[in-house]
């Protein structure tokens, strides 16, 4: 069941983009990042997709960055709204957080967070929000580490796609 809903949201999530586009991938970048029932995978494949309609990576990135570093703003005001009840429910993680924030830097570990595919950023939203990190610092550390991130993808998957056509012969 939850593969054919998946299945479902991608071939929705294609259809937004091939209609609108930029503005499409920004708002699957936000739908995504806002849900935490959706993994960051069909994002990243999406931008591959994005790329073989011939989207310009760079523009494609910065429009992912931005819709998807806009929806963890949610997270952060789910933190800064129920902060009574998310302490004391999770306090030791909260206490790790605290931890890494007061050795790196608040901005540092937001931006490595949101950068990295396999950390749960959620969790820094909701943290940063809990403990009243500037929402502005919060948003611009988020959005360079995202718009990295998929700057990375794209790039790579523009490169890779030219790569591998000339390597089959394959007219792009």
């Amino acid at each position: 069941m939850e593969g054919v809903m998946m299945f479902d949201f991608i071939v929705w999530a294609q259809s937004l983009i091939v209609t609108f586009g930029y503005l499409g991938i920004m708002f699957i970048a936000f739908i995504s990042t806002v849900s935490l029932l959706l993994p960051t995978f069909p994002l990243s494949a999406l931008i591959v997709f994005a790329v073989a309609l011939k989207l310009n990576p760079v523009i494609l990135a910065v429009c992912a960055g931005f819709g998807s570093a806009t929806g963890e703003l949610v997270g952060f005001g789910v933190g800064a709204g129920g902060k009574k009840v998310l302490l004391k429910k999770y306090k030791k993680r909260m206490d790790k957080m605290e931890r890494l924030f007061e050795k790196y830097g608040g901005a540092f570990v937001i931006f490595v967070f949101s950068f990295l595919p396999f950390v749960p950023v959620d969790l820094m939203g909701v943290f940063s929000g809990i403990i009243g990190y500037d929402i502005k610092k919060f948003y611009i550390a988020c959005l360079l580490g995202k718009t990295m991130r998929y700057m990375l993808l794209a790039l790579g998957a523009y490169y890779g796609i030219g790569v591998a056509t000339d390597m089959l012969g394959i007219e792009y």
